[in-house]
């Protein structure tokens, strides 16, 4: 697997159970680290073992991992009362 330059397009798709569940399309990332946020964060939806396989179009490399999903925790909210 090569770098990853702001201007490359990535493709990335989600399998789970042998069916696509979700596929993405990114661009303006650096690193690996940034990219799997924004995966994250676009399949807040899925839950459990999915497969991963991104594609990068501008360099011609392409990556398969196995990926587990969790949903977010819940964010607390605090009540005052006046």
């Amino acid at each position: 697997m090569g770098v990853i330059h702001t201007s490359d397009i990535i493709y990335a798709t989600l399998i789970q159970h042998g069916r696509e569940i979700a596929a993405y399309r990114f661009s303006g990332m650096t690193t690996m680290d940034d990219l799997m946020r924004h995966i994250r964060k676009a399949a807040a939806g899925c839950m459990g073992l999915v497969n991963l396989r991104l594609r990068n179009c501008n360099q011609g490399w392409t990556l398969a991992r196995a990926l587990m999903l969790a949903p977010a925790p819940a964010v607390p909210v605090q009540l005052s009362l006046f």
